[in-house]
């Protein structure tokens, strides 16, 4: 018995030391920008020749090519994700995107292109020219079933990446925590990219500072063979390097990376070099070129990946995979979200952030691919309306197959000055356009907000508009009350404009003449934001408008108003799957006689499905202006229109219901998009503003005059864009009327 228990510990002593001596194999892939793309031909070069891999090292974009393959993703899938149309589009996403800011009722907003802070210490509240709201979204949604909390030797092939503290510059070797953290951070190209939080309060940049290609790490993790694949070997000549900024931006940081990778080129036992030289490191635009270029440098390594093969599996098996096969990562279930937490990880915390409630309608759900693309389209919406630099998530510690989400959010200091931009406008074909077959009308918006001038606690707006009129509105502000929650400015406001103020001077008229219309404006208000999503205006003004055009009775008016405007969004955008936008406007004034203006518009949506949701609008309006200005009628057939009916198409009176259905369909050109389908029922005066010369402008009941009922039914396919929500739209009525339009707001 004594000795076949020492038989069988001799045996057991054997294999044990069998296995220690067996070869250990790295893989290292450096960092390079959309250079790093090509390590996917060389995983597919290693699973050819069945060589084994025990960890993967990697930098910047080696590090997310790396990850993905270590968490068990296919090289296949990992191409489609590099070939797909929305990857390049992920990194090109501005830092000075749009900041929701809420608009007066039934106005358009100022900011939907783009808004950019700037105070005393310097232009920008972002350290990066890139946003990352997309690339976060990606990582997220590819790493949704690994907990926050992991350790990287836990991953189907133990992971390590290179990153470097932003203050000190030192080498930060990610072995376990978020993967989502340590590859965000491993790619944070300074200047392109923000630094990216760190656990312990500290901020990381790209790895490639400190150490592009780690083979030396692996040796020092103890691995005896190393394979590297290095894909800014290769030099660039000086005619690429002066063709842009960019790409001698880039050639930069290439150089300071080769400084301390090329001495470690001796240390690989085998080492591909790509030849990327006609690549920038920020054109993503080319995924298959570049892996192509990566299959071509295997190729040319082919007898060394054989001789490797070879020395190899004198000590242990090959590990031969099948060409275009499933990775085992999508195999694993979707983890059910128990809670919902909300993290700041900001170096500036906001004042203002999302709260838990925003997010309770996932409780209780799988994290699967609906529920992913809701939670990216809600944060994408919050990160606008809180001016933050990215709202992501990822999964705490799970447990069972469950586990807490975390709604991580990430803001830069705030400026309380600031610049932005704002389009809107519509183009398109109609047989009702007035006086013509088609139509096009755009408005272009630059506001400007310089906040403490001269150190006192007085603020400064500047409007610019081009469009139907040109205008300057030059605007002081004095805050009588600021919350957290709540802020009350007084608002005193002078504006002139030139263009033209009526309907035959309007831009959608076909037969329209030289507008040079005249108006000047001053304007005494209060302006109350409340809870996030509630904006109320309320004061007095003076209109004073000289029309040029003598067809026109008279010619000059001077209307004095008191006005007040009420507006609660939850939405944010047109396509919003969820949400309320109210809104109410109303003015009283004079000019002759008492005139007046009464609009109330509620929209609301419901989620009906993993990307399909349903909602409708109800529109009422009465307006009783004086009849030869364009602000006294409501266009029916401007933005968000009623089916059939070309911008321009102003009543009186409107009373206006509708239905819609709206699909996501993913991205498209980069971008998401959406599918419409609405019906619409309407109710309008039958007075007619373009009639030459003008009919005079009865003052009777609401709808009492003859009306006209129609009905209408569109379709349309919706974008979101860096220009706004754009929207092509073709739509039809009962009465006759037919368009196709393409709108942005």
């Amino acid at each position: 018995m004594k000795r076949r228990a020492l038989s069988l510990l001799v045996v057991l002593l054997c294999t044990l030391s069998l296995f220690a001596s067996r070869p250990t194999v790295a893989l290292v892939l450096s960092g390079g920008g959309s250079r790093g793309l090509a390590h996917i031909a060389v995983l597919e070069a290693v699973e050819k020749h069945g060589i084994p891999i025990d960890m993967i090292l990697g930098t910047s974009m080696g590090a997310l090519v790396g990850s993905l393959y270590s968490a068990g993703y296919s090289p296949k899938e990992i191409r489609a994700f590099a070939e797909a149309p929305n990857f390049s589009t992920m990194f090109l996403e501005s830092s000075f995107s749009s900041a929701y800011d809420i608009a007066r009722a039934f106005e358009p907003t100022h900011s939907n292109v783009f808004s950019l802070g700037f105070d005393k210490q310097g232009v920008g509240t972002s350290p990066g020219l890139l946003g990352d709201q997309k690339v976060m979204e990606l990582l997220a949604s590819v790493f949704s079933k690994l907990p926050d909390d992991m350790d990287f030797d836990d991953l189907e092939i133990p992971f390590r990446c290179v990153g470097a503290n932003v203050a000190t510059g030192e080498k930060i070797l990610y072995a376990r925590g978020s993967l989502i953290t340590a590859v965000r951070s491993s790619i944070s190209i300074p200047i392109i990219f923000d630094p990216y939080p760190q656990p312990d309060g500290t901020y990381a940049v790209d790895g490639g500072i400190v150490d592009n290609l780690p083979i030396q790490a692996a040796k020092d993790l103890g691995y005896d063979i190393v394979i590297a694949c290095d894909v800014n070997a290769t030099i660039q000549s000086a005619e690429d390097l002066m063709g842009s900024f960019s790409s001698m931006l880039m050639q930069t940081m290439v150089l300071i990376n080769q400084i301390g990778a090329k001495p470690q080129h001796q240390l690989a036992d085998l080492l591909i070099c790509p030849d990327l030289t006609k690549v920038l490191a920020l054109d993503f635009s080319k995924p298959e070129q570049i892996i192509r270029e990566g299959e071509r440098a295997c190729d040319e390594k082919e007898e060394e990946f054989k001789t490797l093969a070879n020395r190899i599996s004198l000590d242990r098996p090959l590990l031969f995979k099948e060409k275009g096969r499933d990775g085992t990562y999508l195999l694993k279930g979707d983890p059910l979200i128990s809670d919902v937490q909300v993290v700041d990880v900001s170096l500036f915390p906001a004042a203002d952030i999302p709260q838990k409630e925003h997010f309770s309608m996932f409780a209780g759900r799988p994290l699967d691919d609906g529920t992913k693309l809701e939670l990216s389209h809600s944060l994408a919406l919050i990160k606008k309306h809180y001016r933050l630099s990215s709202a992501t998530y990822q999964m705490a510690t799970i447990s069972e197959g469950e586990g807490e989400l975390i709604i991580v959010i990430q803001s830069l200091k705030k400026s309380d000055s600031n610049i932005s931009l704002g389009v809107s406008g519509s183009t398109g074909i109609a047989n009702n356009t007035p006086n013509g077959g088609a139509w096009l009308s755009a408005d272009a918006r630059v506001n400007a907000r310089i906040s403490n001038m001269m150190d006192s606690d007085f603020s400064m707006e500047i409007l610019a508009t081009l469009g139907q009129t040109s205008k300057l509105k030059l605007s002081a502000l004095y805050p009588f009350y600021v919350s957290p929650y709540a802020s009350l400015d007084l608002d005193f406001s002078i504006a002139y404009e030139g263009g033209g103020f009526s309907p035959l001077n309007s831009m959608v008229n076909g037969q329209r003449e030289v507008a040079l219309d005249k108006g000047f404006t001053m304007e005494l208000g209060m302006d109350y934001r409340f809870l996030d999503y509630g904006r109320l205006n309320f004061g007095g003004l003076v209109d004073l408008v000289f029309l040029y055009d003598t067809r026109w009775e008279t010619q000059f008016f001077a209307v004095p108003s008191l006005y007040a405007s009420l507006v609660w969004d939850t939405q944010l955008s047109i396509f919003a799957s969820t949400g309320v936008r109210g809104e109410f406007w109303s003015t009283l004034g004079r000019y002759e006689r008492a005139v007046f203006g009464l609009q109330a518009a509620w929209r609301q949506r419901f989620v009906i499905g993993s990307k399909s949701s349903i909602g409708y609008d109800i529109h009422l309006a009465m307006m009783r202006m004086p009849y030869p200005l364009l602000s006294s009628y409501v266009d029916i057939g401007g933005l968000n229109a009623f089916p059939g009916y070309s911008a321009g198409s102003l009543k009186r009176d409107v009373a206006q219901i509708g239905a819609l259905y709206q699909y996501a369909i993913g991205e498209f050109l980069g971008f998401d998009s959406f599918l419409q389908t609405t019906a619409k029922i309407i109710v309008t005066d039958r007075y007619d503003p373009y009639l030459v010369p003008p009919s005079s402008y009865p003052f009777d009941p609401w709808l009492s005059s003859p009306v006209d009922f129609d009905f209408g039914l569109s379709m349309g396919m919706g974008l979101q864009t860096p220009l706004g929500d754009v929207i092509i739209r073709f739509g039809a009525s009962v009465l006759g009327q037919v368009s196709l339009a393409i709108e942005i707001l």
